[in-house]
């Protein structure tokens, strides 16, 4: 089909049920065409479930071929490799390779993340630290809220105290409060 479409009077790619020729790049007729085909029913879809935001259709149309690209990557990856000996691997060889790469990508994530949350909590760490110290330093009576009681039953209600040197720590002592408020177990 792909061949007659794109060398002799063929037919087009199927509306309902397109398939890509993985073969070539997202230029070709026969791929251009299921883009064409697709970024119409997604602007015919936009319009009838009347999306909120509106794209042009270039920016629709470079949305369709990175996805293309990257199922074309795919494809690629997964195909037969030749082995070291000369010859192509057997779908076990193709497998245990796709496998082997996917568990090496996940290993790397999961260090990734694994680096980038110690650091955040060593920074928490500190912070809650300096914290601990400013309303140890200040008391009791440094903090600027006193309880007036409860007024409506259900949680007790504070009132600000206007204290002259509350205003460079505001936003440290409100971080406080509402960690007490989400965490109200630990304190």
């Amino acid at each position: 089909d792909v061949h007659a479409y794109e060398y002799e009077d063929g037919p087009s790619p199927d509306v309902d049920s397109p398939i890509f020729d993985l073969m070539r790049g997202p230029s070709s007729a026969w791929n251009g065409a299921i883009i064409d085909n697709l970024l119409r029913a997604l602007q015919t879809r936009c319009k009838d479930e009347n999306w909120p935001i509106h794209r042009s259709d270039a920016y629709l149309r470079s949305l369709i071929v990175d996805r293309y690209r990257r199922l074309r990557t795919v494809w690629r990856n997964a195909q037969p490799k030749l082995t070291g000996k000369g010859v192509l691997e057997t779908p076990a060889e193709t497998e245990s390779r796709l496998v082997a790469a996917r568990e090496a990508l996940l290993k790397a994530n999961r260090q990734t993340t694994r680096r980038r949350n110690a650091e955040e909590n060593e920074d928490d760490a500190d912070a809650w630290k300096w914290l601990k110290d400013l309303t140890t330093t200040l008391g009791e009576h440094g903090m600027s809220s006193e309880e007036s009681g409860i007024e409506n039953e259900v949680e007790v209600v504070l009132r600000v105290k206007t204290l002259p040197w509350r205003r460079s720590v505001e936003r440290e002592l409100d971080l406080i409060d509402l960690q007490r408020l989400l965490d109200d177990d630990i304190f």
